[in-house]
Formats: C-alpha cells, sequence, structure tokens
C-alpha cells in the first residue's frame, strides 16, 4: 500500500529537469524571435536610407537636366564632380544624429549620333556614395548610379 501510494504520488506532474528543459527551449525560441526582429529593423533601416539616397541622386539629377536643358552651364559644371559634394541623408552637418552621403559626377560630354537634327544630346553620369552604418565593425560604402542622356534645347 505504502508503495502504491508513493509511485502515484511521483508521478503526478512534471519533474524539475523536464520544466528546466520546457524553459531552456522557450528561451531559445524567444532570443531567436529577439534576434530576427532586430535584423530585420536593421534591414528596413537600411533600405530606408538607400531610398533617401537615390531621393537625393534623383533631385540632383532633375536639377542638372534642367542646367543641361537651358544650354547655361558653366564649364566648371561641365567638367564634372569627382570630389563630391556633401549632402546629409538623415539630420544636417550641425545635429548630433546624422548620415551624410557624397554626390559626384563625371565630366558631362556631348554624345554624337547621326541624327541630323540641332539638338546637342549630353552624357551624365552621376552616383551616390554613403557609408553602411549597419555594420560598424567593416568599414562598407553603399552605392547608387544613375546615368542619363540628356538634351540641349536651342533657343
Amino acid at each position: 500500500m505504502y508503495y502504491r501510494t508513493l509511485q502515484h504520488r511521483f508521478q503526478q506532474g512534471f519533474s524539475f529537469i523536464e520544466v528546466m528543459i520546457g524553459v531552456l527551449i522557450v528561451s531559445i525560441a524567444a532570443y531567436g524571435m529577439v534576434v530576427g526582429a532586430t535584423h530585420a529593423r536593421g534591414e528596413l533601416r537600411a533600405i530606408a536610407v538607400k531610398e533617401r539616397a537615390t531621393e537625393e541622386l534623383l533631385s540632383f539629377v532633375e536639377t542638372m537636366k534642367g542646367r543641361i536643358a537651358d544650354g547655361k552651364l558653366s564649364i566648371i559644371e561641365r567638367s564634372g564632380d569627382l570630389q563630391g559634394e556633401t549632402v546629409y541623408l538623415f539630420g544636417n552637418k550641425h545635429s548630433q544624429t546624422k548620415l551624410a552621403a557624397k554626390i559626384y559626377y563625371e565630366p558631362i560630354t556631348i554624345l554624337y549620333t547621326d541624327s541630323t537634327s540641332n539638338v546637342d544630346r549630353f552624357v551624365l553620369k552621376s552616383w551616390i556614395e554613403w557609408e553602411d552604418f549597419s555594420t560598424p565593425a567593416n568599414k562598407v560604402v553603399k552605392r547608387e548610379e544613375i546615368e542619363m542622356v540628356m538634351m540641349e534645347f536651342p533657343l
């Protein structure tokens, strides 16, 4: 009789080892979810930075398209900017938190074609570079490029 009650008492519920293994499994799963969420947040931030850089580059190219179309580019502007113009993707030069990028463009050259029109065509190749902040151990520079052919309309 004593054996039956003792055996019955030990068979109810979970043992300490079983509970600890369950806690360990749940902890590992929770850690995996936290790491995954952190990684996803970093990837989303990198995508947002790339979008912002592309917006800045497109804005620059639109400005240059207007300057080329009106035919009033100076010799300095035609010679390109291989040192880069600093723009801020986030913040400004006085902000504590900021992300700077540089916009470059090659010398603007005339594109010779077989066309008989009186419209000059120019090639503009520009790009933007920024430092990837998601990998602080390694310095990685990201880059987006645009190359366009634009026309100068004679007045």
